[in-house]
């Protein structure tokens, strides 16, 4: 369930652009992104959209183990490593999180 970028970027009604940023994690990650990028444009693409839709299951307990591997450029880091966890604490303040990337 995504809705419209406008939506997010504050044409809705407050309680209506809060409750979609809490139950959708695309939308959570887009309205991040703006503002932590308040110049570029997000292009949402499928991509985008699939990431986020696993890091929701990953949420919901529906998958354990993820990983995410694409060429530089694609938010990986934006999505895995900003959004996602804020958006976690968001739900469950107590929550512990840790990001690991290889040690390359």
């Amino acid at each position: 369930m995504t809705m419209p970028e406008a939506a997010v970027a504050g044409d809705a009604p407050w309680g209506e652009c809060a409750a979609l940023l809490y139950h959708d994690f695309a939308s959570f990650a887009a309205r991040a992104f703006r503002e932590l990028n308040p110049r570029t444009p997000l292009a949402m693409n499928w991509h985008v959209e699939l990431i986020a839709a696993k890091l929701a299951a990953v949420r919901g307990g529906h998958i354990r183990r993820l990983i995410v591997s694409l060429p530089p450029r694609h938010l990986k880091s934006h999505l895995a490593s900003v959004a996602f966890p804020a958006w976690c604490l968001g739900h469950e303040p107590s929550a512990e999180i840790r990001c690991v990337t290889p040690g390359f």
